[in-house]
């Protein structure tokens, strides 16, 4: 595919196949739990559940303010991060060799956050859907320029009133916020869209056509390696990455709800061939975990601004599990290994 000069926010109309393991068997089909009612009121509001997760909004200032998105290193000399256990969705994408996190928070709030990271070609189309500003650290003056042109508020290292350098880690890896800092710089603003539909809190029923999965291994990168497995009584998916697990400062592991693993092509930036970039914009294979169990799915976004979607087979919304979303955006052919 031939790849685009940097008008990336152009929409670009992929279906793609992806390689995927395991051959746990077929679960019955459950029948459907009702997804949580709601009702929109101020764009993006969703009355009585926050937007990103799905989770009853105890605390209805947060419900209603807007989503911030910040750049996380995952080199292994970055790691323990800080803040990741307290965000809404989280998505991770190939960089050069290892991989970045792009972390939103709406509904929780964290103490400290970082380490803060340049920014990427995607990112921009990443978080467009979410109208909240991106947090950065730098980035090649052609990415910039993206990120310039996609309209999106921008908080980088510059604003060191913000983002201040932490004593005890070594640089680049030592850029913190937190999100009462970044709220403060990101002033008012509207709510973020649904991410998805979710189930109510209190159901745990597989969605339907699934299989069971209790253990997922992916490559998100060259150098990376990430397994999660299901923790039947937390519900949740545990993480480790690299054979350990990925534990975060202040002794959390990295534990989503819900993972999704999204196939999209990695095409290389004119600017620089050298880096490629997940292409967000299209539509194209994915694999759905919830609940203890996968099942395979469409996604599609026609434009930057677009929510993306994740349907079955049927073209029906996949409901997830209320709480933290973690999505790869993996390279079509990616092995998926499940048990």
């Amino acid at each position: 595919m031939k790849p685009r000069p940097i008008a990336l926010v152009v929409p670009l109309m992929l279906v793609v196949s992806a390689g995927c393991g395991g051959g746990a068997k077929k679960a019955a089909a459950p029948a459907e739990a009702a997804p949580v009612e709601t009702t929109t009121t101020t764009a993006g509001a969703v009355s009585g559940t926050y937007p990103l997760t799905g989770m009853p909004a105890t605390d209805r200032a947060k419900a209603a303010r807007r989503a911030v998105a910040v750049k996380i290193d995952n080199n292994a000399a970055a790691r323990p991060q800080s803040g990741i256990e307290r965000a809404d969705l989280v998505y991770e994408e190939f960089t050069e060799g290892i991989t970045r996190f792009v972390v939103v928070f709406q509904s929780g709030d964290a103490p400290q956050v970082g380490p803060v990271r340049s920014v990427r070609p995607a990112d921009p189309n990443i978080v467009k859907p979410l109208g909240g500003p991106l947090v950065f650290s730098g980035g090649s003056p052609a990415v910039l320029n993206v990120v310039k042109n996609a309209g999106l508020t921008q908080v980088t290292e510059n604003d060191k009133t913000t983002l201040t350098r932490r004593s005890g880690r070594k640089a680049p890896h030592n850029l913190y916020t937190t999100t009462d800092l970044l709220y403060a710089k990101a002033g008012a603003g509207a709510p973020p869209p649904a991410f998805a539909t979710f189930l109510r809190p209190d159901d745990a029923v597989a969605p339907t056509g699934s299989t069971p999965a209790a253990t997922l291994r992916l490559t998100p990168a060259p150098g990376v390696t990430a397994a999660y497995v299901w923790n039947a009584g937390a519900r949740l998916w545990s993480r480790s990455t690299d054979g350990k697990p990925h534990m975060l400062e202040g002794g959390a592991q990295i534990s989503p709800r819900n993972i999704i693993v999204q196939f999209t092509p990695y095409l290389n930036f004119p600017a620089d061939s050298k880096v490629k970039f997940p292409e967000v914009i299209g539509s194209g294979d994915a694999l759905v975990f919830v609940n203890g169990a996968q099942v395979k799915a469409k996604w599609n976004k026609s434009s930057a601004a677009a929510v993306t979607t994740y349907t079955d087979a049927g073209g029906k919304p996949i409901l997830l599990a209320p709480g933290q979303t973690w999505v790869h955006l993996q390279a079509p052919g990616s092995a998926v290994t499940v048990s």
